[in-house]
């Protein structure tokens, strides 16, 4: 089994992972991460009556557009990738990847005004962190391919989750298996392969 961690981040501690910003931000939160062979995120969006693409899509009716749901998907796949990526540069520095946890959740206490909020762990963070968002060596580039099938629509007052595994890693491909599903039952679901920015070392390769 692979070992989860809670991960729970709000979306102030998202944008300083990924370029997105609203209106274009498809994740509002990340819930969990599991380290192992197949990494996987588990992250969610809550789509709101006020989303202003209602305006012009199927006026009358709050129907979430497909394309969003496919690029909330792409968009965890990205933030699986960075977190991955920012383990392995955090062990370069000398730490665990436990700790490398630990302080992507005191960032978050610190964006929501909580107790316990450690500004020497946040400023290490953002050491590794580099210019923000995460440094160009961890984000993913252009996707080389999607195939994904929507397989049920989504509406206003719902919430979408995504699962998304790293499959392959391969010089500077990357590919995931991507899942998003409401109340659980799957509205989407396939694989897309991206390319990263600079080719991976042999010892960080990985096969499907």
């Amino acid at each position: 089994m692979k070992p989860t961690s809670t991960l729970s981040l709000g979306p102030d501690t998202i944008q300083r992972l990924i370029p997105h910003r609203r209106p274009f931000l498809m994740v509002d939160t990340v819930e969990a991460y599991e380290r192992g062979p197949r990494p996987t995120l588990h992250a969610a969006r809550h789509v709101s009556a006020n989303e202003p693409v209602f305006e012009g899509h199927f006026p009358g009716l709050h129907l979430w557009p497909g394309v969003y749901t496919i690029e909330g998907m792409g968009q965890t796949a990205n933030l699986l990738h960075i977190v991955w990526s920012l383990e392995k540069r955090w062990e370069e520095h000398g730490g665990a990847a436990d700790d490398l946890l630990a302080a992507l959740r005191n960032l978050d206490l610190g964006y929501r005004l909580q107790p316990g909020y450690r500004p020497e762990l946040s400023a290490r963070l953002v050491e590794v962190l580099g210019d923000g968002p995460a440094a160009a060596a961890a984000r993913i580039g252009l996707s080389a391919a999607v195939d994904v099938k929507l397989l049920a629509p989504v509406f206003a007052g719902q919430r979408i989750d995504y699962r998304v595994t790293q499959t392959v890693l391969l010089d500077s491909i990357v590919r995931f298996e991507v899942e998003a599903s409401v109340a659980g039952k799957a509205v989407a679901r396939g694989v897309m392969t991206s390319t990263t920015g600079v080719p991976l070392p042999p010892s960080l390769r990985q096969g499907a």
